[in-house]
C-alpha cells in the first residue's frame, strides 16, 4: 500500500451536509461495521428519526440531538489505491474555534453548499477562514441536488456564485461538483439524474486535482525550513534537553542550530526520545529533546531552525484575524498572543486605524502590537506553523488568524531632490588603497547593547592603527549626537540611522579606510540594506553575541535598568525586537572570549579576504600588531 495520502478539509454551512457525505462514504467503502450501522437503526427508530449517514459520524449523544457536529472528525479511507485523510469540520458559529483546529492540517478544501438553499453567511466564512488557514484551493461540492429536482439550471447559478466568491478572497476553485450525499450520487461514478453534467464524480475529480503527499516524505520535510517548537528544557545531572515539536522541516545529529529570538547557536550531537530509541532523522509531527554540544541557556517559546533558514523576530505584526467570541473585541484591553509556544501579551489595532466594532464570526485586519520581540514565519503558498496564532484572554480563546507580509518597506533610493547630477572625476578608490598600501573594507558590528561592541572596536581600532592601517570607527551612539542626532528609536528612524552610517561608511570605503561600524542595527532589514548600499563584497557582518541576561549584568550605561523601569521604550531585545544574524561573516560570544580573543578572530579573517598591512609596516612592530 502506498504511504501517500491527500489531505482535505471539508468546510460549510450548518445543515449543508458535510457529516452526510462523510458517512456516505465511509459506508460505500465498508468502514462502518454491521454492529455500528444496527446499533444506530436501533437508535434512530426508537427516536422516530430517519437514519442518516451523518450519524456514524457523530460521536457523541449531543451532537445527534442536536443535529449538528461539535468535534473535528478525521476519516481514512481509501478509493482506487489512492489514500484520503477527509477532516470533517463543524458548520455552525459557535464551533468554529474547533473548525479552525481542523482546517489548519489540510493542503486543500471541500466546500459543501446546499444546493437548494444556496450560499449561506457561513459559507462565505468558511471560504475566508480556508484562506486565513493557507487552504488557498478549494473543491466545491453542490450538495442536495435531488432536493432540488436534479435542475441544471440551479446548480449552474450556485456554481457561477461561488466561483466568483472564490476569486475575490485569491483563492483557486478547482472544480464545482453536483452530488446527492444521502443517496450517495455522483460520489465515485455518474448518476442518471446528473446526466447533464460532464465534470469527473467527486471522488475521482479530488484524484485529479489534489496531490497527495507522502505520510513519511523525508524528501519533502527536507525542503522544508526546519521549525521546531521549544516546549521545555529539561536537566538531568549535567546534561539540558531541549524537548519540543517539529512543526516543519527535519533535523539530524551533526546539524548545527539557531535558536529564535535568542540568537544562540549549538551543535545537535543526538536526537532523545521517550522511551529511548536510536533516531539519526527526526521529521515534521515528530517530538523530540536535543542534546547538544553546548549548554546553553535558553526557555519555552523559542524556535529551532537551521542557521541560514531562521524565522523573522518583531514586536509588530501584521495579520488577518477573525474573532471566535460572543463578547466583542475590545481594543483597549490587552491581550495574550501565542505563537507556537510563545505567550506574550498584546494589543490589537485596526490597520486602518478604524475601530469600528468586531464581533463573533467577523474578519479584520489588525496590527498586533507586542509587549517584547517574538519570533515568526508570514503566510503564504506554504506554510511553516509559526504564521499562525491565536489571541486569548485569561480563560479562553477569543480569536485566530495568520501573520501576513508586511507592505512597508524601506526604499533605499529613494531621494526628494529631482535635480541632482553625479559629479565623477575624483580619486579612484584604487589610488587611494595603492598610497595607503592595504585594501579599504566595511566591518560592521551588530549585537545588543552591553554586548561589548564599542570595547571591541576601540581594540581592533589600536590593533589596526599599530599595524599601519588607515582606520575609522563610526560608533552608534557618537553618531547619534551629531549626524543622526536628530533620529530616535522607532523602526522608520532607525532605518534612517542605519541608511546614514551605511552611505557614510561607503564614503570611508572610497577613500580605502578599513570602516568599523559599532551599531545595534537591530533590524535585519536595514542591516541588508546597508550590504546593498556598502557591496557585499566590502559588507563584513560581525555578531557580537551575548546572551541579553549578561548583557543586563553588565549594563555599563544603566540602560537596561531604565528600559525594566519603564524610562526607555524601543529597547533593543527587550521591548523592541532584535533580530540576531544568522549567517554573519563571524559569530564572537563576548560572554566566553577575551577582547584579545575576539581581535585576533577578526584579525584572521581579515587576513583569509587578502587584506594586508602596508608594505612600510612589514618588518617594524607594526607586523606584530598585525599578527594574531
Amino acid at each position: 500500500m502506498t504511504n501517500e495520502q491527500r489531505k482535505i478539509v471539508i468546510v460549510g454551512h450548518v445543515d449543508h451536509g458535510k457529516s452526510t457525505l462523510l458517512g456516505r462514504l465511509l459506508m460505500d467503502f465498508g468502514k462502518v461495521p454491521q454492529q455500528t450501522i444496527e446499533k444506530v437503526r436501533k437508535v434512530c427508530e426508537s427516536r422516530g428519526v430517519q437514519l442518516e449517514p451523518a450519524f456514524f459520524l457523530d460521536a457523541f449523544q449531543e451532537e445527534q440531538e442536536q443535529g449538528i457536529s461539535i468535534d473535528t472528525t478525521r476519516v481514512n479511507f481509501e478509493f482506487e489505491g489512492h489514500r484520503f485523510l477527509l477532516i470533517d469540520a463543524p458548520g455552525h458559529l459557535e464551533f468554529l474555534k474547533n473548525m479552525t483546529s481542523g482546517a489548519s492540517g489540510a493542503e486543500t478544501g471541500i466546500l459543501v453548499i446546499d444546493g437548494h438553499e444556496g450560499i449561506g453567511s457561513q459559507t462565505l466564512r468558511h471560504l475566508k477562514i480556508l484562506g486565513i488557514l493557507g487552504v488557498g484551493r478549494v473543491v466545491v461540492v453542490v450538495n442536495k441536488m435531488d432536493k432540488s429536482g436534479y435542475k441544471q439550471a440551479r446548480f449552474e447559478e450556485v456554481a457561477t456564485e461561488i466561483r466568483a466568491h472564490v476569486e475575490r478572497e485569491g483563492q483557486t476553485c478547482l472544480a464545482v461538483v453536483p452530488i446527492s450525499a444521502l443517496k450517495g450520487e455522483n460520489l465515485t461514478a455518474s448518476c442518471e439524474g446528473l446526466s447533464w453534467y460532464a465534470g469527473l464524480p467527486l471522488l475521482p475529480q479530488l484524484v485529479a486535482s489534489t496531490t497527495a503527499v507522502a505520510v513519511d516524505d523525508v524528501e519533502a520535510a527536507n525542503r522544508e525550513p526546519l521549525r521546531m517548537v521549544l516546549q521545555d528544557v529539561y536537566r538531568f545531572t549535567d546534561e539540558r534537553f531541549y524537548a519540543g515539536r517539529i512543526i516543519s522541516g527535519s533535523i539530524a545529529p551533526g546539524a548545527r542550530v539557531f535558536f529564535s529570538p535568542s540568537g544562540k547557536v549549538s551543535t545537535v550531537e543526538a536526537l532523545e526520545t521517550f522511551p529511548p530509541r536510536d533516531l539519526q532523522l527526526a521529521v515534521k509531527g515528530d517530538s523530540v529533546a536535543l542534546r547538544l554540544k553546548d549548554q546553553i541557556f535558553v526557555e519555552r517559546g523559542e524556535i529551532v531552525s537551521l542557521p541560514e533558514q531562521t524565522p523573522e523576530v518583531n514586536n509588530e505584526l501584521q495579520a488577518k484575524l477573525i474573532w471566535l467570541n460572543s463578547e466583542p473585541l475590545d481594543w483597549a484591553q490587552e491581550y495574550l498572543l501565542k505563537v507556537g509556544t510563545q505567550e506574550v501579551s498584546c494589543r490589537l489595532e485596526p490597520s486602518n486605524m478604524v475601530f469600528q466594532q468586531i464581533g463573533n464570526g467577523d474578519f479584520v485586519d489588525v496590527i498586533i502590537k507586542a509587549q517584547k520581540p517574538i519570533c515568526f514565519d508570514r503566510s503564504n503558498s506554504r506554510n511553516f506553523g509559526v504564521d499562525k496564532f491565536v489571541i486569548c484572554t485569561t480563560f479562553e480563546t477569543v480569536a485566530c488568524g495568520s501573520i501576513m507580509a508586511l507592505t512597508t518597506a524601506t526604499p533605499q533610493g529613494a531621494q526628494k531632490s529631482k535635480n541632482i547630477v553625479v559629479e565623477s572625476g575624483f580619486v579612484k578608490r584604487e589610488e587611494h588603497e595603492n598610497r595607503h598600501g592595504h585594501k579599504g573594507t566595511v566591518l560592521w558590528m551588530t549585537g545588543l547593547s552591553g554586548a561589548g561592541k564599542s570595547t571591541l572596536a576601540k581594540a581592533l581600532e589600536r590593533r589596526l592603527f599599530a599595524a599601519g592601517f588607515r582606520v575609522q570607527v563610526l560608533d552608534g551612539d557618537n553618531l547619534r549626537s551629531g549626524i543622526c542626532a536628530d533620529l530616535g528609536f522607532e523602526p522608520e528612524d532607525r532605518a534612517e540611522n542605519i541608511r546614514r552610517v551605511a552611505h557614510l561608511s561607503k564614503l570611508l570605503l572610497n577613500t580605502g579606510t578599513i570602516v568599523i561600524s559599532a551599531c545595534i542595527s537591530p533590524y535585519e532589514k536595514d542591516r541588508r540594506i546597508a550590504k546593498e548600499i556598502i557591496g557585499a563584497e566590502d559588507f563584513h557582518e560581525l555578531f557580537i553575541f551575548c546572551p541579553i541576561e549578561v548583557c543586563q549584568s553588565r549594563d555599563p550605561k544603566g540602560l537596561y535598568k531604565k528600559a525594566t523601569g519603564g524610562q526607555i521604550s524601543d529597547f533593543s531585545g527587550l521591548n523592541a525586537p532584535y533580530q540576531p544574524p544568522s549567517n554573519p561573516k563571524l559569530r564572537l560570544d563576548s560572554s566566553t572570549m577575551s577582547i584579545e580573543a575576539e581581535v585576533d578572530s577578526i584579525i584572521a579573517m581579515l587576513q583569509t579576504e587578502g587584506i594586508k598591512p602596508p608594505v612600510t609596516a612589514v618588518g617594524a612592530r607594526g607586523e606584530l600588531a598585525w599578527k594574531p
